[in-house]
């Protein structure tokens, strides 16, 4: 049997308006709800039939984010763990004085 066009239908790539305009700030001035909605809309893009150049602009763009909330993720990390090692330091310093010391 011959294949018929309507059975294997070619995927012509989206035009260039349907990218995702970039952000009006720079990634590392978004806010995290903005931050994390560039994220939604970059990985719903790239699961769209753009070109391979247009895909490769996308998934960088996409990278670029990832590195922000990855950092951001660490430097919450950081600050917590300084914030509860102070607070064990205060409490010691306080058991100490109870204790006479």
């Amino acid at each position: 049997m011959p294949a018929t066009a309507a059975a294997a239908p070619a995927q012509t790539p989206e035009p260039l308006e349907a990218v995702p305009a970039k952000p009006k700030h720079k990634i590392g001035q978004l806010t995290t709800g903005e931050l994390a909605r560039e994220r939604s809309r970059l990985e719903a893009a790239l699961r769209r039939p753009f070109s391979t150049e247009v895909k490769s602009l996308l998934r960088t763009r996409l990278d670029t984010v990832l590195a922000e909330q990855d950092d951001r993720r660490r430097k919450c990390e950081a600050d917590t763990a300084a914030a509860k090692a102070e607070l064990a330091a205060e409490a010691a310093e306080q058991a100490v004085r109870a204790a006479g010391g």
